[in-house]
């Protein structure tokens, strides 16, 4: 008999009820002082919407192709003709996206970060696209856990709910019972035909980025390392043997945060399946929904289950700046999907398909920049910023640190006020201000700091809704005497002593790091006089190359015309008077001044070149 076929008769005999169900799955890992009581009645939860699977579109490349085409042309006419042009462009555009899913949606995500490209309405839309996404049959989930997993279900599972309990943009989740250990589940499956799908949209897109590369639009943006690091992402998410492992590393670490993570089963998981711990806590995107619409049920349950709305706020802020500079491995999707509401305000994180770190460098820089911010040393926070830059304008230098400054500045006034909108004083907004004054002067960071920034831009939604006035440098303030505490706790005086060494040793390295864009600063004007020095020399070599080039044409010509004795009256006379003048030179001279030409145009050639690098130039 077919796997399939005993596994569907396993689940389905005598259905229980919503009660039964519910207490069939009672049976947790996590600590059950932790565990919280039901936000709503199961009955009224939302089920997974299940869309039968599409046939394999051999054309979906040129539908994704005309279809942003045809985006692009409507949304120019809407811009004419809509006043609202803006929020119908938004929509479309999220509307195509999660019609495509899977590397669309990513996609997305990204360019929702980049509120200094696009509009306010546009990063909105393209934001909500981590809430939403259809499931597709339970037959083909079970068909893919069973041949990966190399067995029926029954083999593994004495419980597995057939209904799916949440579905993302490139897998679908299932409750189970293990066999074994009789302990709650969770299984995820990818979607099938999801890896097919990236290739041929990452072809694609690639292409649209080459496109606009032969077009030169918007150059300094770097298209092509954000393709990469899309794709870097993209297959990460796909191999749920990278998220496994992320659970084991994130699960340690997060320990001393009092954060809590699922095990992941690793005899259960593979590139394409992932079993782990079932967290019975509550959503917070569930929360957010329900307070919104009851906000008293949510009060009610939130005084039942010992929670403080900013006591959680508080800890998932001090828990996000820890994993960022402290653990340098940080969770960088942090949106409410991920977040999970337990009892006494603990907190748990799932979801650990998008994990990040930082190279040394790049850390040390982005703490010192957060630093700075924290104490209000804005110059300073401008120089660290700019050193995260790899490219930076030559001659705009002083003006574009200048706007900086005064950015951070309006950003910790903002911070104070309380009528303000939260997104107004967060400290995305702060980045979203800097990062609007780089898109002006064509500065693009690192996509390595829009995946950190990506964390603070998902974690808002959380945030604004459970301390919309949060005092950010209050935060950061509390953050780094935290930080100093954890530092020197358990140390005795030798300890200490080195501590204080090492401190000594740090400032020292600090002001390096500063040196350099100090540096560059003062001698901003040095500069500026010899990138116009070597623009002037690529114009007078450019002239050399087309002279000597002209020039090895009509020596040539002059030696063919001695050689073959060709009359030629249509030239100008100061033309024929230097072929006259070259008639007296004999074979072996002109070969010897035709080579000498040809050496020069190419040592003109090559330095032509190296004047033209940007290396040379800024």
């Amino acid at each position: 008999m077919p796997h399939q076929a005993v596994a569907l008769r396993l689940v389905s005999a005598d259905p229980p009820s919503l009660e039964d169900q519910e207490s069939d799955f009672r049976r947790f890992s996590i600590n059950e002082d932790y565990v919280p009581t039901p936000l709503r009645p199961l009955k009224d939860r939302r089920k997974v919407e299940i869309q039968p699977r599409s046939s394999k579109d051999s054309l979906r490349g040129l539908r994704v192709l005309v279809t942003i085409i045809g985006y692009f042309l409507r949304a120019r006419l809407n811009r004419w003709f809509r006043k609202d042009f803006e929020e119908a462009n938004a929509k479309a555009l999220r509307a195509i996206f999660e019609h495509f899913g899977g590397l669309w949606v990513k996609l997305g995500q990204l360019l929702s970060l980049r509120t200094d490209m696009f509009s306010a309405a546009m990063c909105r839309e393209l934001s909500r696209l981590q809430f939403e996404a259809v499931g597709f049959p339970v037959k083909d989930a079970v068909a893919s856990i069973e041949a990966e997993l190399g067995g029926p279900l029954m083999r593994f599972f004495s419980r597995f709910d057939m209904e799916p309990f949440a579905a993302a943009s490139i897998a679908q989740v299932h409750r189970a019972v293990l066999r074994e250990t009789h302990e709650v589940v969770i299984v995820k499956v990818r979607r099938p035909g999801i890896k097919q799908a990236f290739e041929g949209d990452l072809k694609a897109l690639q292409r649209m980025v080459r496109i606009i590369g032969w077009l030169r639009l918007g150059p300094h943006m770097r298209w092509g390392d954000a393709v990469w690091e899309l794709e870097q992402m993209m297959r990460e998410e796909l191999d749920y043997r990278y998220e496994a492992a992320n659970l084991d590393r994130m699960r340690k670490s997060l320990k001393a945060h009092g954060v809590h993570v699922p095990r992941p089963y690793f005899h259960l998981s593979t590139d394409a399946v992932i079993v782990m711990e079932y967290v019975p806590g509550v959503l917070m995107s569930e929360y957010i929904e329900v307070a919104s619409h009851d906000p008293e049920r949510a009060e009610a349950w939130c005084a039942a289950n010992g929670i403080r709305p900013k006591k959680v706020a508080q800890r998932l802020f001090i828990s996000a700046l820890r994993q960022l500079l402290e653990d340098n491995l940080f969770h960088a999707d942090l949106h409410p999907g991920n977040i999970m509401l337990l009892r006494n305000n603990r907190v748990a994180l799932i979801d650990m398909g998008t994990i990040g770190t930082m190279e040394r460098e790049f850390l040390e820089l982005y703490l010192m920049s957060l630093r700075s911010l924290a104490q209000k040393d804005f110059s300073r926070a401008a120089d660290y910023l700019l050193r995260l830059c790899p490219d930076l304008p030559t001659l705009k230098l002083t003006s574009l640190r200048r706007d900086l400054i005064r950015s951070y500045r309006n950003w910790e006034a903002r911070t104070h006020l309380r009528n303000v909108p939260y997104h107004e004083k967060a400290l995305s907004s702060a980045g979203s201000d800097s990062g609007k004054i780089l898109y002006k002067y064509k500065v693009q960071p690192t996509w390595t700091f829009m995946r950190v920034s990506r964390t603070w831009a998902t974690l808002d939604a959380s945030m604004q809704f459970l301390i919309p006035n949060a005092n950010y440098m209050k935060l950061f303030d509390r953050y780094f005497q935290n930080a100093r505490y954890r530092a020197l706790r358990g140390q005795g005086l030798r300890r200490s002593l080195e501590k204080s060494v090492s401190r000594m040793v740090e400032a020292v390295h600090e002001y390096d790091l500063l040196l350099r864009p100090l540096l560059r600063n003062e001698t901003l004007s040095l500069t500026g006089s010899v990138s116009k020095l070597a623009s002037m020399g690529a114009v007078i070599l450019r002239g050399l190359v087309y002279a000597f080039g002209f020039g090895l044409i009509f020596a040539m010509f002059a030696h063919f015309k001695n050689q073959h004795d060709i009359s030629l009256d249509g030239l100008s006379r100061e033309s024929n008077e230097i072929l006259d003048f070259m008639e007296g030179i004999t074979y072996g001279e002109s070969i010897v001044y035709v080579c000498a030409i040809i050496w020069i145009l190419i040592i003109c050639r090559k330095l032509l070149k190296l004047a033209e690098q940007p290396d040379y130039r800024s």
